[in-house]
């Protein structure tokens, strides 16, 4: 009975909260032509979805109306966890071309955007740097965060999935009910899936994580990762090489090695990390095809096509996304999640990390960035490393060639996932990480499909836009 009671009071909490949020027109509507239509909303949710719980915070959601007669709504889910929605608004037209008569909503996580932060203060809007942290603004970061250690610890996945749950049941209306999440935003949609209190009709998965409790590819293992998918690169490039010709395997080593040893050599080369910069090529289809070229140059001191890259993946973070001024990730928010939960060798230190990626040829600073956390963390709960019992139709599109999320990870998770439940897994041939951006075509095609209830088998794809060549 107490029990019953208690539910019925967080039902009523939670009415409270919402019945009075609207949409209504963005102020930022002139900014940018995909804001035209646009309808914006903040409302309150609870800080902790817990009885004793009186603390709220707000989420912003923009919802772009269906450009057709409207029969149901998609709710767009980013990465991250740093990410916010404005990740996913440079695709609002390619979405809204797939699903003319759904609204499309995109909500910004607990902790990002405009919605609210882990250090308030710091990444406000009218902050030095806006929701970016100032180099004078880490410190106050820091001690707010450990001031109200029980408000930071509130970040978690679990909540920002309750956050979803709110959302998608109190805003999504009439129709159909879709859901897509790309990277991290699919084990968001999995934790909400394990809440088994959404109505769902479809589940789009791009660039599934790993299980929660794979070891083999956790965040800690990301240079690991993106080194294997390095080397696999290269062993295609080389079978397009004359037979007597010098592995870029081996050129690309003898490559790295001069840059830590010769000195005129390394004076010319950026500061970054050789093997980072590579590792960042991988993510690009196009900066990845000039590899053996890159590689070739880097060979005979001409640092070109090297600068050529590094240009072109530049100016590809300046535009994708960046104009918008909620683009920035919260680090702060990023660090929490995955010291709590998506990083299974906590106690390693920043020189073993060194130590592990020292003869890689392609690397991520990930690990090194996640290393020796400083950060306050949250328990893991009941949901850590178990999949959702119950999940509407699912599909899972993934690359071969993802250098984050390995598609070897994805499918020890597909396989847990399609014990007792109905899930597709579509391989993109050669495709990195995020299917929606940079295999649009294979995507458009099997999401059509899948959208219409025709039933999809497990198979492999290929995309013009993303092959090695």
């Amino acid at each position: 009975m107490l029990k019953n009671k208690t539910k019925i009071l967080v039902i009523l909490l939670l009415f409270t909260i919402t019945v009075k949020a609207q949409f209504s027109q963005c102020t930022d509507c002139a900014d940018f032509n995909e804001f035209k239509y646009s309808l914006c909303s903040i409302i309150k949710a609870p800080l902790n979805y817990d009885p004793n719980n009186n603390e709220t915070i707000d989420l912003f959601v923009r919802k772009f109306p269906s450009v057709k007669e409207r029969q149901g709504s998609i709710w767009l889910i980013p990465g991250g966890p740093g990410e916010s929605g404005a990740s996913l608004y440079p695709l609002i037209a390619q979405f809204s071309k797939l699903f003319p008569h759904l609204d499309i909503l995109v909500p910004d996580h607990r902790g990002t955007g405009l919605s609210s932060k882990v250090c308030p203060k710091e990444e406000a809007m009218d902050s030095p740097d806006g929701i970016s942290l100032a180099n004078n603004e880490w410190g106050s970061c820091y001690n707010q965060m450990y001031s109200n250690q029980t408000y930071v610890q509130a970040f978690s996945i679990t909540n920002a999935a309750k956050d979803l749950n709110l959302l998608i049941n109190n805003f999504s209306g009439e129709g159909k009910r879709y859901i897509y999440g790309v990277s991290y935003g699919t084990q968001l949609v999995l934790r909400l899936l394990q809440l088994n209190s959404t109505k769902l009709d479809g589940v789009i998965l791009d660039s599934l994580v790993p299980l929660q409790d794979d070891d083999d590819y956790d965040l800690s293992h990301r240079s690991i990762v993106t080194d294997n998918i390095g080397h696999s690169v290269l062993a295609r490039f080389d079978k397009l090489e004359s037979n007597d010709a010098v592995s870029l395997v081996s050129q690309l080593q003898n490559i790295i090695q001069q840059s830590k040893t010769n000195p005129d050599f390394a004076k010319n080369l950026p500061k970054q990390d050789l093997s980072i910069l590579f590792g960042m090529m991988l993510d690009f289809p196009k900066v990845r095809n000039k590899i053996p070229e890159i590689i070739k140059a880097l060979s005979i001191e001409n640092y070109i096509p090297l600068n050529d890259a590094i240009k072109k993946i530049t100016e590809f973070y300046s535009d994708y996304g960046a104009k918008y001024t909620s683009s920035s990730s919260s680090i702060p928010l990023t660090q929490v999640i995955t010291s709590s939960e998506n990083n299974l060798r906590p106690e390693m230190k920043k020189s073993e990390v060194i130590t592990e990626s020292e003869n890689l040829l392609f690397a991520s600073p990930l690990p090194n960035l996640i290393a020796e956390n400083s950060m306050p963390t949250y328990k893991r709960d009941i949901y850590f490393g178990k999949t959702p019992e119950n999940m509407p139709p699912t599909l899972i599109i993934h690359g071969t060639l993802d250098p984050k999320t390995h598609i070897s990870g994805a499918i020890r998770n597909f396989e847990q996932l399609s014990k007792n439940n109905l899930v597709t897994f579509i391989k993109v041939t050669d495709a990195p990480h995020f299917i929606a951006l940079f295999a649009p075509d294979s995507f458009a095609s099997v999401v059509s499909k899948f959208k219409r209830g025709h039933p999809i088998k497990n198979k492999t794809i290929s995309d013009k836009n993303t092959s090695l060549k």
